[in-house]
């Protein structure tokens, strides 16, 4: 089955993007969380991340290719996995068959190297995640941890943030904790300011860095 990747809105007012640099070819194999794409908009060049998981089947777009309307189809996915194998390069499967005759001191190296990893803390979350899911649990976790955290910014509630930074906060701590504030930099900093002097430790999100120069 094939998937649509679109051109995804990366703010409110976004209604076209710049296809500034591929980050995946087609034949590659990819997962949810994966970055494929790096898209230029009016504010910032951010990175996508894909949500499903399957093969690059084809990329519609070339490289600085401009003006691309928001949820246009960019490339094609298929959740074919046997898609890969079959298109592997002979020059892989050749390297996999010697990778086969390994000696007996590698089997001594890598069954040393097991019983190293069982021994280590089976509690550690070796899952890989993106700087934008780093960020928003880090702060989830500050939150849980000392009630006077709060997170305040342009559309960090209902539109859970620039790039989705703060999503789903604000089902989790409720809008006491998590809430927009007019679109005035100067103003929300003055307020956090005056929150931090009086004890409370306020997360304040700017969509993006020149609006906070």
């Amino acid at each position: 089955m094939s998937v649509k990747i679109l051109m995804p809105s990366l703010s409110p007012t976004m209604t076209e993007g710049n296809l500034t640099k591929w980050l995946v070819k087609e034949g590659d194999l990819i997962k949810a969380g994966d970055v494929i794409a790096e898209i230029e908009t009016d504010k910032a060049t951010m990175e996508v991340e894909t949500v499903d998981e399957g093969v690059v089947e084809k990329l519609l777009f070339k490289e600085g290719a401009q003006s691309i309307p928001v949820n246009s189809t960019i490339a094609i996915l298929s959740s074919d996995k046997n898609h890969k194998e079959e298109n592997k390069n002979p020059h892989d499967q050749l390297k996999n068959n010697e990778d086969t005759s390994i000696s007996d001191d590698n089997i001594v190296q890598k069954s040393s190297l097991k019983e190293n990893k069982q021994n280590m803390d089976s509690s550690l979350d070796e899952n890989l995640i993106t700087m934008r899911q780093a960020i928003r649990d880090a702060m989830a976790e500050e939150m849980r941890k000392n009630e006077s955290v709060f997170i305040m910014g342009e559309e960090v509630g209902e539109y859970q943030g620039a790039y989705k930074v703060t999503q789903g906060l604000l089902e989790e701590f409720g809008p006491k904790r998590v809430f927009d504030t007019p679109i005035s930099e100067q103003g929300f900093t003055g307020l956090a300011v005056g929150s931090a002097f009086k004890g409370l430790r306020p997360i304040v999100e700017f969509m993006t860095f020149n609006f906070s120069m």
